[in-house]
């Protein structure tokens, strides 16, 4: 018996693989993030607010026309597409923890005592 219409009336939408221009991206706002060592609050936030992401997206999209005219169109958009992928939440959430491992140098972050 064949189900029609109702075959696919539940699946969840599948969420595209990143761009190498997303990774590039997200890193970049996560070595920010942690050059202003908020990497732990960010990762926390971030992890917290997990399922509020598409929320949050979705209220970018209403704020699109403010948004659009301080930071750009496509940058806003960027940043709506980023918040409704988990994989995006996952990857900054990966760059976070390997940022903060090392510097920029590359050598391990160890504050030293004065």
């Amino acid at each position: 018996m064949s189900m029609g219409i109702w075959s696919n009336a539940f699946r969840m939408p599948r969420h595209p693989d990143l761009t190498e221009q997303e990774k590039t991206f997200l890193a970049g706002v996560a070595l920010k993030v942690r050059r202003r060592e908020m990497g732990q609050v960010a990762a926390l936030t971030v992890e917290s607010t997990r399922p509020l992401h598409n929320l949050g997206s979705q209220a970018l999209v209403f704020l699109m026309p403010m948004l659009g005219a301080l930071f750009g169109r496509e940058r806003a958009e960027k940043a709506v597409k980023l918040l409704e992928n988990p994989k995006a939440m996952d990857f900054f959430l990966k760059e976070l923890e390997s940022v903060s491992e090392t510097d920029d140098n590359g050598a391990k972050n160890v504050k030293k005592r004065p």
